[in-house]
Protein backbone atom coordinates (compact mmCIF):
# COMPACT_ATOMS: atom_id res chain seq x y z
CA UNK A 1 0.00 0.00 0.00
CA UNK A 2 2.85 2.25 0.73
CA UNK A 3 4.61 1.72 -2.46
CA UNK A 4 1.53 2.36 -4.08
CA UNK A 5 0.77 5.87 -2.76
CA UNK A 6 4.21 6.85 -3.45
CA UNK A 7 3.67 5.95 -7.20
CA UNK A 8 0.56 8.23 -7.30
CA UNK A 9 1.82 10.97 -5.37
CA UNK A 10 4.41 11.56 -8.22
CA UNK A 11 7.73 12.47 -6.56
CA UNK A 12 5.96 13.78 -3.18
CA UNK A 13 7.03 10.92 -1.12
CA UNK A 14 9.62 8.13 -1.12
CA UNK A 15 9.97 4.52 0.21
CA UNK A 16 13.33 3.88 0.43
CA UNK A 17 14.45 -0.02 0.79
CA UNK A 18 18.64 0.29 1.26
CA UNK A 19 20.78 3.48 2.10
CA UNK A 20 22.01 3.33 -1.94
CA UNK A 21 18.51 3.87 -2.86
CA UNK A 22 17.69 6.72 -0.31
CA UNK A 23 20.89 8.71 -1.15
CA UNK A 24 19.92 7.70 -5.34
CA UNK A 25 17.00 9.52 -5.12
CA UNK A 26 17.52 12.22 -2.41
CA UNK A 27 19.99 13.19 -5.03
CA UNK A 28 17.78 13.80 -7.57
CA UNK A 29 15.15 15.75 -5.87
CA UNK A 30 14.46 15.96 -2.49
CA UNK A 31 10.92 14.60 -0.97
CA UNK A 32 8.41 15.82 1.49
CA UNK A 33 8.56 12.19 3.26
CA UNK A 34 10.68 9.41 3.66
CA UNK A 35 9.79 6.20 4.38
CA UNK A 36 12.84 4.04 5.69
CA UNK A 37 11.31 0.56 5.22
CA UNK A 38 13.14 -2.74 6.68
CA UNK A 39 15.04 -3.61 10.10
CA UNK A 40 16.90 -0.21 11.69
CA UNK A 41 20.04 -2.56 11.24
CA UNK A 42 20.14 -1.33 7.37
CA UNK A 43 19.78 2.59 8.40
CA UNK A 44 22.62 3.34 10.58
CA UNK A 45 22.97 6.42 12.71
CA UNK A 46 25.38 8.33 10.84
CA UNK A 47 23.37 7.81 7.92
CA UNK A 48 19.89 8.85 9.12
CA UNK A 49 21.62 12.12 10.20
CA UNK A 50 23.42 12.33 7.22
CA UNK A 51 20.04 12.10 5.59
CA UNK A 52 18.18 14.52 8.44
CA UNK A 53 20.88 17.18 7.20
CA UNK A 54 20.35 16.76 3.53
CA UNK A 55 16.93 17.36 3.77
CA UNK A 56 16.80 19.79 6.43
CA UNK A 57 16.17 22.99 3.92
CA UNK A 58 12.75 21.35 2.62
CA UNK A 59 11.77 20.19 6.18
CA UNK A 60 11.15 16.77 5.07
CA UNK A 61 9.16 14.14 7.52
CA UNK A 62 11.65 11.14 7.79
CA UNK A 63 9.18 8.35 9.41
CA UNK A 64 10.53 4.02 9.99
CA UNK A 65 8.04 1.56 8.24
CA UNK A 66 7.73 -1.49 10.93
CA UNK A 67 5.40 -4.75 11.45
CA UNK A 68 3.08 -4.55 14.42
CA UNK A 69 3.97 -8.94 14.81
CA UNK A 70 7.99 -8.30 14.68
CA UNK A 71 8.70 -4.43 15.90
CA UNK A 72 12.57 -3.78 14.11
CA UNK A 73 12.78 -0.18 15.17
CA UNK A 74 14.40 0.34 18.96
CA UNK A 75 12.72 3.16 20.75
CA UNK A 76 12.48 6.47 19.44
CA UNK A 77 14.80 8.19 21.63
CA UNK A 78 17.37 5.86 19.96
CA UNK A 79 16.72 7.37 16.88
CA UNK A 80 16.73 11.26 16.80
CA UNK A 81 16.66 11.94 13.33
CA UNK A 82 13.77 10.13 12.73
CA UNK A 83 10.03 11.74 13.08
CA UNK A 84 8.28 8.74 13.91
CA UNK A 85 7.05 5.23 12.97
CA UNK A 86 4.42 3.49 11.00
CA UNK A 87 3.56 0.27 11.92
CA UNK A 88 2.31 -2.19 9.20
CA UNK A 89 -0.55 -2.94 8.22
CA UNK A 90 -1.28 0.36 7.47
CA UNK A 91 -4.66 1.82 6.64
CA UNK A 92 -4.91 4.24 3.87
CA UNK A 93 -6.90 6.54 5.99
CA UNK A 94 -3.25 6.60 8.56
CA UNK A 95 -0.79 6.78 5.58
CA UNK A 96 -2.53 10.27 3.47
CA UNK A 97 -2.77 11.79 6.91
CA UNK A 98 1.05 11.11 7.13
CA UNK A 99 1.38 12.80 3.78
CA UNK A 100 -0.89 15.76 4.19
CA UNK A 101 0.77 16.43 7.50
CA UNK A 102 4.37 16.08 5.61
CA UNK A 103 3.18 18.78 3.01
CA UNK A 104 1.93 20.73 5.66
CA UNK A 105 5.50 20.93 7.41
CA UNK A 106 6.68 21.73 4.39
CA UNK A 107 4.97 24.36 3.71
CA UNK A 108 5.26 26.41 6.74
Amino acid sequence: MVQSLSNQLEGGIFVAHSTDQAVARIEQSIPYLVILSGAHKNWPPAFINRLRETVKPLGTTIVALTQSHEPSWSLQEDHPGIDGFLVEPLSQDILHLVVESAVAKTTL
